[in-house]
């Protein structure tokens, strides 16, 4: 039996159609255990300790987040800077994340085109990745899909669309969901 360990880094899950509405689909996974850092951590108070160890106990991780200005929010921000720790994740023993398999599940409420140069989003999503990744790239995880899904803004005022997010978390899950089998088989 496989454990497949997912974190979610959005910071109110109680408004969010997106992420809500994918953790929902995603929880019909066998031996997936959510921690949701907005409910588990509202101070901001990472337990180190536990966090690493549930990623120890992982066969398989999926970082699961919104894009908040092309990165990922700042619980998550702040999970990561606290569980990637000298001589747990880098440094002359830092290797008890070596090799992890990791998916990263990224909504995005922007549009893919909104990230190019002369757009809103100044330029492709990949250099803001790029910085982003740096502690999994330093703990040596491997990142086996990043997984994006644009367009999942829900929010009519700013013209989204939820009947267009509804159909992009089926698609969004559908990609998690094939990626995990293929990682796990």
């Amino acid at each position: 039996m496989k454990n497949i360990l997912l974190v979610s880094g959005h910071p109110d899950l109680k408004q969010s159609v997106a992420n809500a509405g994918l953790l929902k689909k995603l929880a019909q996974v066998d031996n997936l255990t959510i921690r949701a850092l907005d409910s588990l951590y509202p101070d901001y108070q990472i337990d180190v300790t536990a966090e690493q160890q549930a990623l120890i106990d992982a066969d398989l991780v999926i970082l699961q987040f919104p894009l908040f200005w092309s990165t990922y929010p700042a619980v998550m921000k702040k999970w990561l800077d606290d569980i990637c720790t000298f001589n747990f994740a880098f440094g002359p023993e830092g290797d008890k994340l070596k090799d992890k398999k990791v998916i990263v599940s990224i909504t995005a409420g922007a549009t893919a085109e909104s990230y190019s140069e002369g757009d809103f989003n100044f330029m492709p999503l990949e250099p803001y990745l790029e910085a982003a990744f740096h502690p999994l790239k330093a703990a040596q995880v491997n990142i086996t899909k990043v997984i994006t899904t644009f367009n999942m803004n829900s929010d009519p005022n700013e013209g989204g669309d939820i009947d267009k997010v509804y159909q992009l978390i089926e698609s969004h899950a559908e990609q998690v969901m094939a990626e995990i089998d293929k990682q796990l088989s």
